[in-house]
């Protein structure tokens, strides 16, 4: 189920996201670890879950391609 933003965006959880993306879940947090991708660009709940816009998709994909040329 995805959550709407204040501008009416959907909102990925990080389980849509990997599953779209077909990836496994602890790829998708060595990308925030080794800060291929910054948390602080990425939406954020209340409660502290991060979710993400479908614009948001590229960049990730983008960050899984360059870590798996090398």
């Amino acid at each position: 189920m995805t959550e709407q933003s204040l501008t009416g965006e959907n909102l990925l959880t990080m389980s849509q996201v990997v599953q779209i993306l077909n990836v496994a879940r602890h790829k998708l947090n060595y990308l925030f670890d080794s800060r291929k991708l910054k948390a602080e660009d990425f939406l954020k709940l209340p409660n502290g879950e991060r979710v993400y816009r479908q614009s948001d998709l590229e960049e990730i994909k983008k960050a899984l391609f360059e870590v798996g040329t090398k």
